[in-house]
């Protein structure tokens, strides 16, 4: 691993930078008074040239991909390794901060600067994108830019339009893109290993603490609902308090439960009332209805549904001892993103040893990690900013706070991309480097063992212990194997990873021959009649024609001949597997 580590000088420099290229991007904006910058307007496509400049003096292979994202590559020291993923959005909010997004981007040019001044290539490349659209300022929807790299645009995000009338195709037209490649800019799930995105707080918590980093724990989940109570309007005037049905009242009751319940609910979840109307209105009219809108956040989804089902019980009490009728709508729902644990711990790692110590919280606020999550493992750190304002021209980050980000977040990544497979299995916790192996086979006395002789100096050590512990295997050992394997020509079902591979080493037996398919139907039963057990043969590279002939040969063998012919299969399989998990 590299030890090499961004010095105090280094980092006050690479932190002038990155204040000065944040002022510098902040001129690239609608208007000259306010920053504006949305997604697909000539202000991103020069925002997004400024970058691609920058990317390229740090000896960056850039490109802009098909959804108008900017991506740059720093290749590893293998031609073709790969990556790890690190950036943020270049669009704004209308009249925003000028930190919100681009400080994550700007950021991670300084982790590449480093890189590129001590000619370091690591065992991963290191690759950059600006995301193009995180906000959803100008068409009403987010994550345009981050869901362009996971191949998950939903088919009608293209109708979309914007105030003035024009559609995100017409946009990605007038901004010479072509919306019939939006799927190009996809990218496959081995390209990367991990995500890791810098953001600004965009809240007080780290300011409270007097710390100017932390690391994010998930990013909240979200419901939203429009609520109604409904009363019966009547004159101020002239019915008694006593049998008033004031659908305000009970609303106001309701907030107030609302208020003190998620307060004593957990210190992470929050919940709000964020707008109320009264029907008719009217300074000399009981409130006969009332709408209001409740938003619930919580880095556990679990805690959203606990919480939310007990406030609506209690307005359903309120409404019912008032005499009025309540009802909801859920109309905005987003699940909670959890970031990955062994990122968070190598986060928390650089960042203590940079201020001391490290504070874990969650995120309130949305960020392109959430759709990357869906490919890859994220990891996120907070940078305290001025109050916790945000979306604000009055956003605020100190040069001092910038320095400690720059060298925590690049003795990170160097951490995270000078590791190889095995160095990640050696330095894995026990149930991370079980689940990196536990696909190879369904042996789990196999696993625990290779996994507790660790450290391996090189994989070759570890493949040679992994084919001795095999050696010791026998019947039981099989049969537990042979229940996680499909029938061969029947493809495994699910989406374990065990499936996965099952799927890879069958790929090339013809499912669409159906007088293969018929002959493999009828050859496994024959085989699981003789023998009690499912065929298993080392399908990988073997077309379906050569394994219906080895398991018509097969079905001569004695039972002992055709035990120890299918274990020296499984022993193969699961060595060919072991090997796949530390292809470098």
């Amino acid at each position: 691993m590299v030890k090499q580590v961004m010095n105090a000088m280094q980092a006050s420099f690479a932190a002038r930078r990155i204040m000065q290229r944040a002022d510098e991007l902040a001129q690239v904006s609608e208007t000259p008074e306010q920053l504006t910058r949305v997604y697909l307007s000539p202000e991103h496509l020069r925002a997004n040239y400024l970058v691609a400049s920058w990317m390229e003096q740090v000896g960056m292979t850039t490109w802009q991909d098909a959804v108008g994202n900017i991506c740059g590559r720093y290749e590893g020291a293998r031609e073709g390794a790969q990556a790890v993923l690190l950036g943020s959005h270049l669009d704004t909010v209308r009249n925003a901060g000028r930190y919100d997004g681009m400080l994550g981007v700007l950021t991670a040019l300084e982790v590449v600067a480093f890189l590129h001044e001590h000619n370091l290539q690591l065992e991963q490349a290191i690759e950059i994108v600006g995301f193009g659209d995180e906000e959803g300022t100008r068409f009403g929807i987010t994550l345009l830019g981050s869901r362009g790299v996971t191949g998950t645009w939903p088919d009608n995000w293209l109708a979309c339009e914007d105030a003035a009338g024009i559609s995100v195709g017409q946009a990605l037209v007038n901004a010479g893109f072509d919306p019939s490649r939006i799927q190009s800019a996809a990218r496959g799930a081995e390209e990367f290993s991990a995500y890791l995105e810098l953001h600004i707080e965009q809240g007080p918590v780290l300011e409270r603490e007097n710390l100017a980093l932390g690391v994010v724990t998930a990013i909240n989940g979200a419901r939203r609902l429009k609520c109604r109570f409904v009363g019966e309007a009547g004159h101020a005037g002239t019915v008694p308090m006593t049998i008033r049905k004031d659908a305000l009242a009970a609303a106001a009751n309701w907030m107030t439960y609302i208020e003190s319940t998620t307060a004593s609910y957990a210190p992470d979840i929050v919940a709000t009332v964020g707008s109320l109307q009264c029907l008719p209105g009217a300074a000399n009219v009981i409130p006969g209805e009332v709408l209001l809108t409740l938003d619930i956040r919580s880095p556990r989804d679990s805690d959203i549904e606990a919480l939310l089902e007990k406030l609506l019980s209690e307005a359903l009490q309120i409404a019912a001892q008032r005499g009025v009728a309540f009802d909801s709508e859920i109309y905005y729902s987003i699940p909670a993103t959890p970031c990955d644990a062994s990122l968070q711990r190598q986060l928390t790692s650089a960042i203590t040893s940079v201020q001391g110590r490290s504070l874990s919280l969650p995120s309130g606020a949305g960020h392109d990690a959430i759709a990357i999550a869906e490919l890859w493992p994220v990891g996120m750190m907070f940078v305290r900013c001025d109050r916790g304002i945000s979306h604000h021209p009055a956003e605020s980050v100190t040069e001092a706070d910038v320095m400690q980000a720059v060298q925590a977040y690049t003795q990170t990544v160097v951490n995270l991309a000078s590791m190889n497979p095995l160095a990640e299995f050696n330095h894995a916790t026990e149930s991370e480097a079980l689940s990196l192996i536990t696909p190879c086979v369904a042996i789990p006395a196999w696993v625990e063992n290779l996994v507790a002789a660790r450290p391996y100096a090189t994989v070759d050590v570890l493949q040679h212990y992994a084919s001795q512990l095999t050696l010791d295997w026998g019947r039981n050992e099989l049969n537990q194997a042979l229940s996680a394997h499909p029938r061969i020509g029947e493809k495994a079902q699910g989406s374990s990873k065990e499936a996965a591979l099952s799927k890879g080493e069958q790929s090339a037996v013809d499912t669409q021959n159906s007088a293969l398919t018929l002959a493999l139907v009828q050859g496994n039963a024959d085989y699981e009649a003789r023998f009690g057990r499912v065929f298993l043969i080392r399908a990988k590279g073997r077309s379906g024609e050569d394994i219906l002939g080895e398991l018509k040969r097969r079905l001569n063998n004695s039972p002992a001949e055709e035990e120890a012919e299918a274990l020296e299969q499984l022993r193969q399989i699961t060595l060919l597997r072991l090997e796949g998990v530390f292809a470098s």
